[in-house]
């Protein structure tokens, strides 16, 4: 939970676009939002905070610093905190980082979003 008894969400995406659409579209669903454009930066949000709800992230750029990777100490915090990988390519690999991560697919919509939100925190 948040400061404000919200549940708390990290938004790791690049590119600024996707990142506000999904931080609004968690914000309309009840949630606090921080957003980085890297996992370390991710990382920095999550350990800051405290307690995370929910991660929705990117994988990793080729050659990004991979400290804080997927948030693996916030869920190693919180062991019922959901994950949804947010690729660019349907056969992007994160299964090995992320077994039983929720994924989807861009480009998607807020209604595909909310879908995946809902599948990865159930």
């Amino acid at each position: 939970m948040s400061r404000n008894n919200l549940p708390f969400a990290v938004v790791i995406e690049p590119k600024p676009l996707v990142a506000d659409m999904v931080a609004d579209t968690l914000r309309r669903m009840g949630y606090e939002v921080a957003v980085s454009a890297t996992h370390a930066g991710g990382a920095h949000h999550a350990k800051t905070h405290g307690m995370v709800s929910l991660g929705v992230v990117a994988v990793p750029a080729p050659g990004e610093d991979l400290g804080g990777a997927y948030l693996l100490e916030a869920r190693h915090a919180n062991d019922k905190m959901g994950m949804l990988v947010l690729l660019s390519d349907p056969s992007e690999g994160s299964d090995e980082a992320l077994p039983g991560a929720q994924k989807l697919v861009k480009p998607f919509g807020m209604d595909e979003l909310k879908a995946a939100v809902i599948l990865a925190t159930s």
